[in-house]
């Protein structure tokens, strides 16, 4: 039985299901569609918290974040939003979020946490990432692409051990109405 570890970038996993199905996806059961009869050791959750200026948003993601921290094994990681203004219009950035996946990834395979893992995320910047994990620490990193054919992201594709192309079928189970 191998060991696996779940890597979801947040943000990217929520706009990428939203566009491309129109609807929320249960991650619990997602995930576990992901690793079949495998032992899932752990689901990193990577995202920017909303602040509190935003009331109606913040409430909102409070609550998804108590449904995510009654999933066993899950752990949300937070990185931070970033005020900007162009032209006059306000604007937030996501930052140390994708960092802190990026280590997770590595480090984690470094620790042997697992032998092999799923990233869910269509950003390329990724790809360095993979493929020490691969290359270094002998790992399998299976790319999970969420998304059309003209946004899976090259990179990953071209260094990940595998592409997974997540299609209405395989969520079928796992959306939520």
């Amino acid at each position: 039985m191998k060991r696996f570890s779940i890597y979801i970038d947040g943000s990217n996993f929520y706009f990428s299901v939203r566009d491309k199905f129109k609807c929320k996806i249960n991650i619990e059961k997602f995930c576990k569609k992901l690793v079949k009869n495998n032992e899932l050791v752990q689901i990193n959750y990577y995202i920017a918290p909303v602040g509190e200026s935003n009331p109606k948003m913040y409430s909102k993601q409070q609550k998804f974040f108590e449904k995510l921290k009654k999933i066993p094994k899950l752990k949300i990681i937070f990185g931070r939003l970033k005020k900007h203004k162009k032209d006059g219009k306000e604007f937030y950035v996501e930052k140390a979020t994708d960092v802190n996946l990026a280590l997770g990834i590595v480090l984690d395979a470094q620790a042997n946490i697992y032998d092999e893992a799923f990233l869910i995320s269509n950003d390329g910047d990724f790809s360095g990432a993979v493929e020490a994990s691969i290359k270094r620490f002998n790992k399998k990193i299976n790319y999970v692409a969420i998304s059309t054919n003209k946004s899976i992201s090259y990179h990953l594709k071209k260094v990940a051990s595998k592409t997974i192309k997540v299609n209405k079928e395989f969520i079928s189970d796992a959306i939520i109405y």
